[in-house]
Parts: structure tokens; sequence; C-alpha cells
């Protein structure tokens, strides 16, 4: 969901002169100028298609991955039908926020054993639901939450990841599905933090336009790497399984 924001604002550049053309035009034209964007929205359904191939083989916490994989992939289709119909999409992205980040919260819980661990983590979620409902934000982005959430992210990986070393009872961390999640977020809120960085100047009006191309091909590559991890989660969960 890292590229659903800047989508919002790609759309308002490029739709602006073909509102009166018809749907089908309006994508053939957004993805015309920007195919690294078509292949990014064609693969938000491959971890819902490879979810279900290997659903027998995963764990009640990866099946609660694939749940939230399919409430993502709705909510990316709708982002972006709402995008194309000029309508702002932004309460989408700030309710996917909330969703995704109580998701994960909600997965990590599971997966760890001690219950130190897991009381920080439905502290954590807590936090995150009541950052997330207070903060929300119906027609702008909300900002504050979105930091949070990554923060969060971050948090997650690195307990896991001390769990997974003072444990040492994982045999093959290739075949283990939440090493493949924590690259996931890893990486996910790394691109985040570009947005942070670049984004009030990329995604300015007055912003060159090969600039916000070359930005948003990163957020779309970023994108396009965090659902493929995604798929690799739930291909080696029928190894571990194994």
């Amino acid at each position: 969901m890292v590229e659903v924001l800047v989508e919002a604002y790609l759309v308002l550049r490029l739709v602006t002169n073909n509102k009166n053309k018809p749907m089908w035009e309006r994508y053939m034209y957004l993805y015309s100028k920007y195919p690294i964007t078509a292949t990014s929205d064609i693969i938000t359904i491959f971890p819902v298609i490879v979810g279900i191939i290997f659903y027998k083989y995963l764990s009640k916490e990866i099946k609660t991955l694939f749940y939230f994989s399919v409430i993502h992939f709705i909510g990316d289709i709708y982002s972006t039908w709402l995008s194309v119909k000029w309508t702002n999409n932004l309460h989408i992205f700030n309710i996917l926020e909330i969703v995704e980040a109580s998701g994960m919260c909600f997965i990590f819980w599971m997966l760890f054993k001690q219950s130190t661990k897991k009381k920080l983590l439905l502290m954590l979620l807590i936090t995150v639901l009541s950052i997330g409902i207070f903060k929300f934000r119906a027609t702008e982005f909300a900002f504050i939450p979105y930091v949070f959430n990554r923060l969060c992210y971050m948090i997650l990986v690195f307990l896991y990841f001390h769990t997974l070393l003072s444990e040492t009872s994982v045999k093959n961390i290739l075949t283990h599905p939440p090493f493949w999640l924590c690259a996931t977020l890893t990486i996910y809120s790394t691109g985040s933090i570009i947005i942070f960085l670049f984004g009030e100047q990329i995604l300015s009006s007055t912003a060159p336009h090969e600039k916000f191309t070359l930005f948003y091909d990163f957020i779309s590559v970023i994108n396009i790497l965090c659902r493929t991890l995604i798929c690799v989660v739930f291909f080696v969960s029928k190894y571990e399984k194994n």
C-alpha cells in the first residue's frame, strides 16, 4: 500500500486533461504513461492467487496474513477506481493504514510465545488502533498514524529477529515464512521513508515531470518487491510444513 497515496497524486496529474473520456481510456492513458504502474497494479492479485494455491499449507498466522492480503487487494482496486473517477480516495488509504498495521500487530502477537512480548504486542496494537482512530482524516493524508505504523513495523521486525536468535529453533530460515514477512516489512518501511524525505517536493504540482516519474517508478518497484515477497511467504509454507 506504499503507493496508494502517490497514485492519488498521479491520477490528479494525468486525468485532469482526460476527465471527459471513458473510464477504460483513462486507465489506458495512465498505464501507457507509467507502464511500471500497470505491473504494480496487476501484481496486487498475485499474493491472493498464491495464497489460495498454498492455503492448506499455511499456519494460522500466515492464513491471517492471507486474509489481510485479500482485504488489501480489494482496497487497492477500489482506491484506483475512485482515483480514475476523479474522487478523493485518501479515506481508503487511511482506513487501510489502520487495518494493515493492526493486522501486522495481531499476526506477530500470534507468532510470539513469550508472555512479555505478547503483552508488548497487545499494547502496541491498542496504540495503533487509538492513534489511527483519533487521528483519522477523511479527505486528507493522516501523517501521524502513517509515521507511527512504520516505526511499529520496525519494532516488530526487531522483536522477531531477537526471538529467532535467542531461541534458535528454526532449522532453515529460508523456508521460514515469518523471515520473509520480516523482509517484506523492512523493504516496505524503507520505501515509506523515501516518501517522508522527498514526497512533499516531488508530489507538488510544480515538481518537474521527470523527477515525479522517477519517484513514482521507485515506489512502484518497492510495491512489486513487497507483493513478490508476500508470495514467497505463502510459497515457503509448503516446505516448512514438510
